[in-house]
């Protein structure tokens, strides 16, 4: 499949933080158009795509697989570079992001490992922080269905809700990274502005980078 994406770098302004929200979250509710959304599509769900149904919910992986069991990466992890489109993608997000985040990602090779996450309605993702196997920044990429992401912070308890929007940019660094669970409950619908908001299909692409390639960090 031969499908060019418009996603050259270029300036974007930074993502202002909601109230309450746990510092080094940054939100980017418009990185993609529609057209973009549908290109990155159609190549997640090409007839070649290299789907994982090993946990409950499907996955694909780039750069490196990540061992949910072990929790770390290893010297086996790498499976190659992104693919033009990911890689393309990646400085999309690298150019949307705060001067903060910047200071973080190389120019010209921003993120080594993405994760592509299917959940169908009612799926969700247990509240968790990254492993320090990867690196200071993680950034989601949003397709198809808008959902609820919740975080909590354990030392004080605190609590934030993210709403997530297809084409939208979610960037985590800094505290938010490091000290905050996030995760997304398993239901049908979230509750936004006082509406019930039934749930679809929401595909993620989740770029990292990678602190300790060949160590057993976890």
């Amino acid at each position: 499949m031969s499908v060019q994406l418009s996603l050259l770098p270029e300036e974007l302004p930074a993502g202002e933080p909601g109230a309450g929200s746990p510092a080094g979250l940054e939100y980017h509710p418009q990185l993609l158009t529609a057209q973009d959304e549908a290109e990155l599509l159609a190549h997640i769900d090409n007839a070649d795509a290299p789907w994982l149904d090993d946990l409950s919910r499907r996955v694909q992986h780039f750069g490196y697989k990540y061992d949910y069991s072990a929790r770390r990466l290893d010297d086996s992890a790498h499976i190659g570079p992104l693919p033009d489109w990911l890689a393309r993608l990646a400085l999309r997000v690298r150019s949307a992001t705060s001067e903060e985040a910047k200071c973080l990602l190389d120019a010209q090779r921003p993120f080594e490992q993405a994760i592509i996450n299917e959940y169908e309605r009612g799926q969700g993702i247990a509240p968790h922080v990254d492993r320090d196997c990867f690196g200071p920044v993680v950034a989601t990429v949003s397709l198809g269905s808008a959902v609820n992401m919740d975080f909590r912070c354990d030392a004080t308890s605190d609590g934030y809700v993210q709403r997530l929007e297809p084409g939208s940019l979610l960037l985590l660094h800094g505290v938010a990274r490091s000290k905050w669970r996030h995760g997304i409950a398993k239901r049908r619908t979230d509750i936004w502005d006082g509406r019930k908001i039934e749930r679809r299909r929401r595909v993620s692409i989740t770029f990292r980078t990678i602190a300790h390639p060949a160590s057993n960090a976890h």
